[in-house]
């Protein structure tokens, strides 16, 4: 395989990796049930049904469809499963029950949760958005160092909007954010989900590093993938 083939296959993996730009949307069937499951309820498909007034045959198919992509678990009854949300679909459940926020604005947000949670009344306690864009900024990758960096600046900038468009955080400048201290009480019913988010956030990038690591020393030329790298980014 080429370069330019191992870098569009890896940065295929490294946004599937991130959920990048996956959505569930407003009003849809698979919104209802997230939210209808979150955080810890184990219903069957017709227990579902009833309470979402939707055909069966068409719940079934929703359900399945949300397990096969990772948001849904099940026990191991041959008939009547029990279905109940894995931590992605509780993350996703987040992102509905927040106002239907983008995934991406919902990891800004445990970032900026996790880092004043332990003194949310100080002033000077707020995050960085330049620390997440290190992560995942392709602008800020000039040595090709972060592989899970996928997102552009525009969009890192347009979820944090959205994000102060809600009030669930505020801006002290064009790079602090902080959460007022009505707006993280009523966030601490999350607080599990925020933290494992952030863990998470840490652990794909890391893994990201390592799979562009494998990809770099099986190509000779070093110098021709970062070339394919940017001609690609760009």
């Amino acid at each position: 395989m080429n370069p330019k083939n191992q870098i569009n296959e890896l940065d295929h993996k490294i946004k599937n990796l991130l959920f990048y730009k996956r959505k569930i949307h407003k009003n849809s069937t698979s919104s209802q049930i997230l939210k209808l499951l979150y955080p810890d309820k184990k219903l069957t498909v017709r227990q579902i049904t009833s309470q979402l007034d939707k055909p069966y045959h068409y719940t079934k198919k929703v359900i399945l469809q949300m397990k096969s992509n990772g948001y849904l678990n099940c026990d191991d009854k041959r008939y009547g499963k029990s279905y109940c949300l894995s931590q992605t679909g509780r993350w996703f459940a987040l992102c509905v029950i927040l106002d239907h926020i983008s995934f991406q604005s919902l990891c800004i947000l445990s970032q900026v949760y996790c880092k004043i949670r332990k003194d949310p009344t100080n002033k000077m306690n707020y995050y960085m958005v330049s620390k997440f864009r290190d992560s995942f900024d392709r602008s800020c990758d000039d040595d090709l160092s972060c592989a899970s960096a996928v997102y552009s600046h525009v969009h890192i900038l347009r979820s944090v909007k959205q994000l102060t468009d809600r009030n669930l955080v505020y801006c002290i400048n064009s790079d602090f954010l902080k959460i007022s201290l009505p707006i993280f009480e009523k966030l601490q019913k999350y607080d599990q989900d925020f933290e494992s988010l952030v863990e998470w956030q840490n652990k794909t990038i890391e893994k990201c590093r390592n799979e562009q690591f494998k990809v770099i020393i099986s190509i000779p030329e070093r110098k021709t993938l970062f070339s394919s790298i940017k001609s690609i980014r760009n």
